[in-house]
């Protein structure tokens, strides 16, 4: 996943007012989902590992495994189909691996012990390499392009290979 996220920050050139239309959405969606789930495990009286897991769970969405293979081959022709979805998938993988993430392990860890988890992950420094990037219009050396297109494209046909094996699975 981390090289078909850098690839995507990295080459997407997005429209500032569709950036700005699905941001307000995702902020608008993700701070209800989180006040419904930060609500609902007060009403059910979980404690705050428990909490946290709720709140996770329903709150953070995951559609990078699955939507972003499925939006790349079903937008090839229109790219702002595939546009909205690296947006989508970008404002998850942050909220996911910052907010997620410190929200899973604080009732555990310290600060400093949280930010190095976060650190450890590969997709933050793929997020954080594609937006630098895409922002200096730095363009990917052909050694360096091709075995990361190679990676982001196995992604795509292990997810859809994965995604076949679950609905089969799933009678």
């Amino acid at each position: 996943m981390p090289a078909a996220v850098f690839l995507n920050l990295a080459q997407t050139e997005l429209d500032v007012q569709l950036l700005g239309q699905v941001l307000v959405f995702l902020i608008i969606y993700t701070a209800l989902m989180m006040i419904v789930t930060g609500l609902l495990g007060k009403s059910l009286q979980l404690d705050q590992k428990q909490s946290a897991i709720l709140k996770n769970s329903i709150g953070l969405m995951n559609s990078g495994n699955y939507g972003l293979p499925i939006s790349q081959m079903l937008f090839q022709a229109n790219p702002i189909g595939l546009s909205v979805q690296i947006i989508v998938l970008i404002f998850q993988n942050i909220l996911t691996y910052t907010y997620g993430l410190y929200n899973l392990i604080s009732a555990t860890k310290s600060g400093l012990e949280i930010v190095i988890a976060m650190l450890r992950l590969p997709v933050i420094h793929a997020m954080i390499l594609g937006i630098i990037f895409n922002v200096w219009n730095i363009p990917i050396p052909t050694p360096l392009l091709t075995p990361i297109e190679y990676l982001a494209d196995g992604f795509m046909a292990v997810a859809l290979i994965l995604l076949g094996a679950q609905i089969a699975s799933s009678k």
